[in-house]
C-alpha cells in the first residue's frame, strides 16, 4: 500500500509493528495482531488504505472479527488510517456506533533542524539503567489512564515493558527519563527502522508540566543519539498542545496526519 508508506507515522508505526507483533498483508488492509495482549487496542488492528465510508460499517466490523479476533479473546474493534492534512474526518456512523475518533498530527525534522531551546537546567536526561526507572515509568503511565488500577491496565503495561525492552536488546533503540534528583519527571522512547528515528509515549508527571521537561527531555535524547538518522519522527493527538512544542523546537508538519477510530469493550461481560 503506498499510500501508507507516503504517510510518515503509518510508516514508522507499520516498523515498529513487524518488530513486536504479528503484521501481516491480507485483503485489502494491513493486519496487526498482538497476542500476547488482546486488550492492546492499537496492537490488534486493521490498518485501511483510506478513510472508511458510512456503509463499509458492517463489512470492516465482520472484517475484523475474521482477520484479528472476536470477543471474549478480542473485545474491542480498532481501524487507522492515513487522513489529509487539513479538515474536519467526517466519520459520524461510526462515532454512533460507539467509536472513538482520534486524529494525529504527523511531524518531522532532520536532527539538524531543532532549534536550541530553553530547557529545564534541573532536569537531567539518561538511559534507563535499572528495573526501578521502569518500575516508575509504569506508575508514571498508569496515573495517565483513565483506571489506572484495573488489571487489564497493569497487565497492559508489563506487557509494553518486555516488548520495549526486547526491542532496546536487539539494539534498535532507549528509553529515556528525565529526572529531577532522584524523581523521575518524564521519559519517552525512542527508536531506529528503516534509517528514521521514531518517538514513543512522550509523558511529563503530572506535577511537573510547564516545568520545561518535555522540552529538556526532547532536545536531550537527540542530542545523545545524534548520527544514528537523518529524520526524527513524532505524532502527537491533534486535541492536545504537545504538537505546538514540538514545532517550536523545529519539527515540521507533514502532509498527512493518521486517525483511528476505536470502539472499546462495552461492559465486562464483553470481556
Amino acid at each position: 500500500m503506498n499510500v501508507l508508506s507516503d504517510n510518515l507515522g503509518l510508516a514508522t508505526d507499520l516498523s515498529l509493528y513487524r518488530e513486536s507483533a504479528i503484521s501481516e498483508a491480507q485483503d485489502n488492509y494491513i493486519v496487526v495482531r498482538t497476542p500476547d495482549a488482546p486488550d492492546y487496542f492499537f496492537g490488534n488492528l486493521l490498518v485501511l488504505p483510506r478513510r472508511p465510508v458510512a456503509d463499509e460499517l458492517e463489512r470492516l466490523e465482520h472484517d475484523f472479527g475474521r482477520l484479528v479476533g472476536m470477543p471474549p479473546a478480542i473485545a474491542h474493534r480498532a481501524f487507522t488510517w492515513p487522513e489529509g492534512a487539513k479538515g474536519a474526518v467526517e466519520v459520524e456512523a461510526f462515532v454512533q456506533q460507539g467509536y472513538d475518533l482520534t486524529v494525529c498530527r504527523v511531524l518531522a525534522a532532520h536532527p539538524r533542524e531543532i532549534h536550541p531551546v530553553a530547557i529545564n537546567p534541573e532536569v537531567k536526561v539518561r538511559r534507563f539503567e535499572s528495573q526501578q526507572d521502569w518500575d516508575d515509568w509504569s506508575r508514571m503511565q498508569l496515573a495517565d489512564m483513565p483506571d489506572p488500577d484495573d488489571i487489564r491496565s497493569r497487565l497492559f503495561m508489563a506487557n509494553r515493558e518486555a516488548v520495549y525492552r526486547q526491542l532496546i536488546g536487539r539494539g534498535l533503540g532507549d528509553w529515556w527519563g528525565a529526572f529531577i534528583g532522584d524523581e523521575q519527571v518524564g521519559s519517552l522512547g525512542l527508536f531506529f527502522l528503516d534509517g528514521i528515528g521514531r518517538f514513543q509515549w512522550v509523558i511529563t508527571s503530572e506535577r511537573h508540566r510547564n516545568q520545561k521537561v518535555c522540552k529538556t527531555l526532547v532536545t536531550e535524547a537527540i542530542r545523545m543519539t545524534e548520527g544514528q538518522s537523518k529524520r526524527l519522527v513524532m505524532v502527537a493527538d491533534e486535541a492536545y498542545h504537545a504538537g505546538a512544542i514540538y514545532e517550536a523546537m523545529g519539527f515540521r508538519p507533514q502532509a498527512q496526519r493518521v486517525a483511528s477510530l476505536c470502539q472499546e469493550p462495552r461492559s465486562p461481560a464483553a470481556l
